[in-house]
């Protein structure tokens, strides 16, 4: 799994000249401290509540759970350390202010968007438009000339037997009602709504607070 690194948010400049023995340890323990404040910021500020220009709505909790702090490690004349998001899909939810990011389907003709009926009340999809909890599905067109997978919701009943529910089987109840499920589309274009400019001048000030009051000179 790859992992986005926040760029601008790992790196902290400082003096390695003056750095050395309990200093460079002191510099190594800020930048780790930073880093945890730092998670806790971008999965409360940034990953909690709806989805707004600068903040994205939590449906799995996996984005959020994924942002975890970079190991500090020095590198050449740089103290590195910070914060990533380690999922796949994090990567087109970060980045500049304007960045947009267009997504095509690689094997298949259409992308497959849900819709409410095919998602838990979180926003979570309930299985693909192959296999989910739906009777026989078919492709209709909208009054908007757009493409729907339409089919049946499905909902389970435990079996029992002398009353007792019976361990890993149960009877599949199809609603008579047919809705939309999935619109399938070309592409679709995702805009980036967390901006790695604004987690820089939150961090910031923080971090070159802390490191004065260590008494270490950053630039």
């Amino acid at each position: 799994m790859k992992e986005t690194k926040i760029e601008g948010t790992e790196r902290v400049f400082a003096n390695l000249d003056q750095l050395s023995g309990k200093f460079l340890t002191k510099a190594k323990r800020i930048i780790d401290i930073d880093a945890r404040l730092l998670q806790s910021y971008i999965r409360t500020e940034k990953m909690t509540g709806g989805t707004t220009e600068s903040r994205l709505k939590v449906r799995s909790g996996r984005l959020r759970a994924s942002v975890i702090p970079i190991k500090t490690k020095l590198k050449e004349n740089l103290i590195e350390g910070g914060v990533s998001i380690g999922t796949v899909y994090g990567r087109v939810h970060v980045g500049p202010k304007g960045q947009v990011t267009t997504i095509r389907p690689k094997r298949a003709k259409y992308l497959t968007i849900p819709l409410p009926d095919a998602m838990t009340g979180a926003g979570v999809v309930r299985g693909s438009s192959m296999f989910g909890p739906w009777g026989k599905t078919f492709i209709a067109k909208s009054k908007a000339e757009n493409l729907i997978i339409f089919g049946q919701r499905a909902s389970y009943s435990k079996v029992k037997a002398g009353g007792v529910a019976v361990k890993g089987v149960a009877i599949k109840n199809l609603r008579s009602q047919v809705v939309p499920l999935f619109v399938l589309k070309k592409e679709v274009k995702v805009k980036a709504r967390i901006h790695p400019e604004e987690l820089i001048a939150w961090i910031k000030p923080k971090m070159i607070e802390d490191f004065l009051k260590g008494g270490i000179e950053v630039k």
